[in-house]
């Protein structure tokens, strides 16, 4: 099953859960909303499964590529909390994903960051959530101490900070990374980088920006009533540069090679983000 038809089996599966249960099985909450966990800091043993249980950094895409597989062509990180805009127009810009779509029904509590890893024509979701309370003693798979939960047919996730989402084998590939195994070093430009949103890519998979380059980055950060870019391209060909440069034209961004890299950066309004962001990454 590819990306999108899984997305949108399960899209349908959650809508059936809602008309029959209520989530009250599917997603495991562990009570009525007075019994929710406090937001104050809370350990994630909150959870109360057994098994291995993480607490890894999650402020930057930098600590997602740290989780991510060896052959990751794709990531982006997003502070859900920052904007609703912001929120929106990253929906209608990158490649799907089911905690974009659904982050506030998935669990107990909302999502308040998100992240995705795209690698072997797969993909796993990284959805920062603070635990609580977990009501689940069905069927588990476990997998080199972590307790995987299905939560349909395709998809399975393996409690932690952040919770692990996505396919049985994907996710597996991750858990080795966090397990001790190599995580990917193809990605130098988002090194040291912070913003409200932030993706890197290498060039010629599906789920890249269009174009052809070595590597690319965008941080989006939220500055009063607009939003600041930064967009950097390493080594575009002839016509990437010409596109690009057709794009900082149109929004009134600027252009300069920095560092051996072709960046672009500048601040555009509110109203204008979501076709910022859809120039620079889809066809």
């Amino acid at each position: 099953m590819n990306q999108k038809t899984g997305i949108v089996a399960f899209a349908v599966f959650i809508a059936l859960m809602m008309i029959i249960s209520a989530f009250a099985g599917f997603m495991m909450r562990g009570g009525n909303e007075a019994s929710r966990t406090a937001p104050s800091d809370v350990s994630v043993q909150t959870f109360g499964i057994p098994g291995t249980l993480l607490e890894m950094d999650f402020n930057k895409i930098d600590d997602l590529l740290y989780m991510s597989p060896e052959s990751t062509v794709t990531a982006y990180w997003i502070d859900l909390g920052v904007s609703d805009n912001l929120t929106q127009a990253a929906r209608e810009a990158l490649p799907q994903a089911i905690g974009l779509m659904y982050g506030s029904s998935l669990y107990q509590n909302k999502i308040e960051r998100l992240g995705a890893s795209y690698f072997n024509d797969s993909s796993v979701e990284f959805h920062w959530v603070k635990p609580y309370p977990v009501a689940y003693s069905s069927l588990v798979v476990p997998y080199d101490g972590f307790m995987m939960i299905p939560q349909s047919a395709d998809y399975y996730i393996a409690l932690s900070k952040p919770v692990f989402f996505g396919s049985l084998e994907p996710l597996k590939d991750v858990l080795d990374v966090v397990s001790g195994g190599f995580p990917t070093e193809k990605f130098n430009l988002p090194e040291g980088e912070s913003a409200d949103l932030q993706v890197s890519s290498l060039s010629g998979s599906k789920t890249s920006p269009p174009g052809n380059y070595q590597e690319f980055y965008m941080g989006v950060y939220k500055t009063g009533d607009g939003y600041a870019l930064t967009v950097r391209y390493l080594k575009p060909d002839g016509s990437t540069t010409q596109k690009i440069n057709e794009i900082a034209n149109k929004f009134g961004l600027s252009m300069a090679t920095k560092a051996g890299a072709e960046e672009i950066s500048g601040t555009v309004e509110q109203s204008k983000l979501k076709d910022a962001l859809t120039a620079f990454l889809q066809p």
